[in-house]
């Protein structure tokens, strides 16, 4: 058995394994290897020469708190029937782990078909979604300022534009460039979908991505740079009223419509768990987030990650410079408190507070000089990448 990275003349192998395993039409399939495969980015467990697992590694750059880091986006984690139930996607899911930190990534993301199964691997839920599910009847009222046009390659700095102004109040999300939206058009394209831009006189002010099946009208992505435009594209909605009687808009958990329908009572609102996300370099990620910190204290924290050796053992949290900073200790130091690597990814993505993870660990109190010393931006996650 070898785990290894992919060879260029495996990618084949890749796909036919992608194939069996997931339920994606044939047109998406094209498009997944010829725009966002690359072989130097999967890892692949070859048995007796024959590949039999694979894990794809996709690069991805998030912002947060402000800082840039560029990460894996964990997908494609796939096994040939006759490997199923042996413990080989265990060796390749842990070498794949190393292989990231390896790369001096700090942490990576992964949006997981069974949360179950990456729990023991470190990762936790650090991304809701939100699943607004409304009768299109209910967005009449709303009116059209300005015009939609089909987006196009010439239209790519646009939609970048968009949701760079739309992301700049979230937490997490992907940066995204031009590369990013040629592909993103051909991917609307080759799964039946559409893709159109509000534009307020020449000004690009936001963008609708969707589907329709059957009588249903299936928001992706719906980014925008005020709340007219918002209004503008549930208007423009809302005219396909014809064709569908139910709309369904994927969005952030800071959209608005449930405060702009006039009843939304009559309309379902779900959260949905989304993305997980996993520290590999508990302390270089730390340093690298630069908190705002002006806590004269310091705590002292014992951490628990079973893949990771470097992020094993006893940690100092401190200020300087009005930043919050670690350092590592030696092991016969005293600590305060106890954290597995998953508990810290939640509490350092910004997903969870200090305070729900203490009281999930059943300490009610004395962790006061911890919470006045790790400070957390306070903007809601968001990503909403497929692969």
């Amino acid at each position: 058995m070898d785990i290894r990275i992919c060879k260029l003349n495996e990618k084949n192998q890749i796909r036919k394994i992608w194939e069996y395993c997931f339920n994606d039409s044939p047109g998406y399939v094209d498009f997944y290897f010829e725009n966002k495969f690359d072989y130097n980015n999967t890892m692949v467990l070859d048995l007796d020469g024959n590949i039999i697992s694979s894990i794809h590694l996709n690069q991805h750059t998030l912002r947060i708190n402000s800082k840039k880091f560029d990460v894996s986006y964990v997908v494609g984690v796939s096994t040939l029937p006759e490997a199923r139930g042996m413990g080989m996607m265990d060796d390749l899911m842990k070498k794949s782990i190393l292989e990231m930190k390896n790369r001096g990534q700090m942490i990576s993301i992964l949006m997981p078909i069974d949360f179950r199964l990456y729990r023991k691997y470190g990762y936790t839920n650090c991304y809701n979604i939100l699943v607004q599910s409304i009768n299109i009847f209910d967005l009449k009222k709303f009116k059209i300022n300005g015009t939609f046009k089909p987006a196009t390659e010439n239209s790519l700095e646009n939609l970048e534009e968009i949701y760079r102004c739309h992301t700049s109040r979230l937490n997490g999300y992907s940066v995204r460039d031009t590369k990013y939206y040629k592909d993103f058009i051909k991917e609307m394209s080759v799964d039946s979908g559409y893709l159109y831009i509000n534009y307020r006189g020449d000004e690009p002010v936001g963008y609708i991505s969707y589907s329709i099946d059957g009588e249903k009208f299936i928001v992706r992505e719906c980014y925008y740079k005020d709340v007219i435009s918002y209004k503008s594209i549930l208007k423009y909605i809302f005219n396909h009223n014809t064709q569908c009687k139910y709309v369904e808009i994927y969005s952030d958990l800071e959209d608005p419509l449930i405060d702009m329908l006039d009843n939304p009572k009559d309309s379902t609102f779900s959260i949905k768990p989304f993305m997980m996300a996993r520290i590999l370099d508990f302390k270089s990620f730390i340093n690298s987030l630069e908190l705002f910190s002006d806590s004269c204290k310091e705590v002292k924290i014992k951490v628990h990650d079973n893949y990771i050796d470097d992020n094993n053992g006893k940690f100092r949290l401190f200020a300087d410079n009005n930043l919050l900073k670690i350092s590592k200790l030696d092991d016969s130091e005293d600590y305060e408190f106890e954290f597995s690597i998953d508990e810290l990814t939640s509490i350092f993505m910004g997903y969870s507070s200090i305070d729900s993870i203490m009281m999930m660990k059943n300490i009610m109190s004395g962790y006061e000089k911890l919470s006045e010393l790790v400070k957390i931006n306070s903007k809601t996650n968001h990503i909403n990448e497929y692969v």
